[in-house]
């Protein structure tokens, strides 16, 4: 019997380069999906896409799967869905990316991928070829940059993130289905507001944030005027149902509105109107504090609100509106403080620290509380003192003592004279001194007398004294 070793790199004995070599596992493509995708894959990209209307597999990338090594996922995926005809590509951009959309085919099948009544929007045609490619490109950026946050300064070309774990860098929020770009809110009468993009996104403090992006090439009343119909969208009322009967009192009195808003949005848990976010885009540090200072003029009336009193204001009918940078947000993300809140001075604030409301009726009511507060404790000390003054009026003037100490007030002092005590001791000193005086001037007057009556014996028994000029004479 033969034993013919196998020859080195064979199945039967594979060599030493052969065997230490890993097995890199590749997904063998079929004819419906040359690109090799899978289906889970595909439905993300088409999610994407369907919320976006346009975006670059760079930034499908960024969006779906970050950690990736490359955007090969995303092109393939794509290639795979141009093949049935589901997204298209519309051109290139300035950056020299490919730009895709979607068809109406991939619109209506995004639609099983979506909770049923979403309004899909449209698609968008020729992007790529249009004036209109660098903003919707923006508005993509600005919606990646919410989902999947700061991606931190200094990133490379062909990566897409940067240093995540540099200071003042955020997280993101939210997921991609919670967009949805170019909405139009329709009011009877007035005009059409259509908003860039729309988050809802309540289980993060979010239940309706309307964003607008602007690359500096419209200009401030342009974007003032657009605030102005965001203000006729949610001023406009519609009438409720009225529950009365015809010809009743009740039905020709019934008067109840409901605002136009509430119909599309649920209530935002804070004052005022649905915020807008305004995110510019393009500008150096210097025009973008002027470009904020003007528009935070142009539109006063829309969010500062009714003034309470003492630098407070109720903005129940206002519209918050915040600013800030694409590129501030794309480097530092949406939770970073990046966000400058119409009307209000001091550092940027983190994005719901600006949305709250620190100066509305609520603070004005604590504001309002605190001044009653202490107004009650000066009026309380201003008594206490009063009261102090008083008694210290009531000191006896010899043993100091007020008023307080005496468990009968008619024993106090008034100030001027002695107390009850000091006036007995008084009393007695004086009787004391009295009666001394009297003693002693009875003493004296003893003396007195004695020294009279001595005088009268002497007289009596040596006769009378003779006068000094007698004894002279005689001599």
């Amino acid at each position: 019997m033969s034993h013919r070793q196998p020859a080195p790199g064979t199945p039967d004995q594979p060599d030493a380069q052969a065997a230490a070599a890993p097995h890199k596992r590749t997904r063998k493509a079929s004819k419906a999906n040359p690109g090799g995708s899978s289906n889970d894959l595909r439905a993300d990209v088409l999610r994407a896409i369907a919320v976006l209307k346009i975006a670059t597999p760079h930034q499908l990338w960024r969006l779906l799967r970050p950690n990736a090594l490359e955007n090969k996922f995303a092109r393939a995926a794509l290639n795979d869905l141009d093949k049935k005809r589901i997204t298209v590509k519309h051109g290139t951009g300035e950056d020299g990316r490919d730009i895709w959309g979607m068809t109406t085919a991939g619109r209506d099948a995004a639609r099983a991928l979506f909770p049923d009544g979403r309004n899909m929007g449209g698609i968008a045609r020729k992007a790529g070829t249009s004036s209109a490619a660098g903003h919707a490109l923006a508005v993509t950026e600005t919606i990646i940059a919410f989902v999947a946050g700061g991606t931190g300064p200094n990133i490379p070309e062909r990566q897409v993130n940067g240093d995540r774990s540099a200071p003042g860098v955020g997280p993101g929020f939210g997921r991609i289905e919670q967009w949805a770009t170019e909405i139009e809110h329709l009011t009877p009468h007035k005009p059409t507001v259509r908003a860039d993009a729309v988050l809802r996104a309540p289980d993060h403090g979010l239940p309706v944030l309307l964003v607008e992006v602007d690359l500096d090439n419209e200009s401030n009343p342009i974007v003032a005027k657009k605030l102005d119909d965001y203000r006729g969208f949610f001023d406009h009322r519609h009438p409720l149902p009225n529950p009365h009967s015809r010809g009743t009192i009740g039905y020709v009195e019934w008067k109840k509105t409901e605002p136009h808003w509430r119909r599309t949005y649920p209530h935002t848990g804070r004052p005022g109107y649905p915020p807008v976010a305004i995110v510019l885009g393009h500008l150096g540090e210097r025009a973008m504090r002027q470009r904020v200072k003007a528009l935070t003029e142009m539109t006063r009336r829309h969010w500062q609100g009714r003034h309470l009193g003492d630098g407070y204001y109720d903005r129940s009918e206002a519209i918050p509106i915040l600013f800030t940078s694409l590129e501030m947000l794309i480097e530092r993300g949406p939770l970073s403080p990046i966000w400058r809140r119409a009307g209000r001075e001091g550092p940027l604030q983190p994005l719901h620290a600006a949305l709250d409301d620190h100066d509305g009726p609520q603070a004005y009511a604590k504001h309002q509380e605190a001044q009653r507060a202490q107004q009650q404790a000066d009026q309380t000390a201003a008594e206490h003192r009063r009261q102090q003054r008083e008694l210290l009026a009531t000191a006896c003037p010899h043993c100091h003592r007020t008023a307080d100490k005496y468990k009968n007030p008619r024993y106090a002092s008034d100030g001027e004279k002695l107390c009850h005590f000091c006036q007995q001791k008084a009393d007695q000193a004086a009787q004391t001194e009295a009666a001394q005086q009297i003693t002693e001037a009875a003493k004296a007057h003893a003396e007195r007398v004695q020294i009279a009556e001595n005088a009268s014996f002497l007289r009596t028994v040596f006769g009378p004294r003779k006068p000094k000029e007698a004894k002279e004479n005689k001599g």
